[in-house]
């Protein structure tokens, strides 16, 4: 699979009243997907104690705000989260993602938060 790189914008591709960031990769059961996040790009969810990196709030930066739950799946605050069925269902990308797709589909990036400041991660 060849390498890209995207920016994910907090605001816009929020999973709660946005939209997510889709990627035009279509995936399909057996392939490995690899996402490389640079931990010193940030976001910001808010003022303060607000600003972490594609892992979420806490882990390590930022305060701990615990989890935002969507459905059955919880993430923290402001992590990296991807979708390949356009935002039914979730999983983690925080800062490293490495794993075998199962279900076939294109990918999509959200951001765990409800933020209303607009910041910018690129990565690929």
């Amino acid at each position: 699979m060849a390498q890209n790189n995207f920016t994910v914008d907090a605001r816009t591709h929020s999973i709660s009243g946005g939209t997510g960031l889709d990627t035009g990769i279509a995936l399909s059961p057996g392939q490995l997907l690899t996402v490389h996040v640079d931990p010193d790009e940030t976001w910001s969810a808010g003022a303060a104690d607000r600003t972490s990196n594609a892992n979420g709030l806490g882990n390590p930066l930022g305060g701990d705000y615990g989890l935002f739950g969507r459905g059955a799946q919880s993430f923290l605050y402001g992590a990296l989260v991807g979708s390949l069925d356009g935002g039914a269902t979730f999983f983690g990308v925080g800062t490293h993602l490495s794993m075998t797709i199962l279900t076939e589909g294109t990918l999509s990036f959200f951001t765990g938060t409800r933020t209303t400041r607009t910041t910018r991660a690129s990565f690929a």
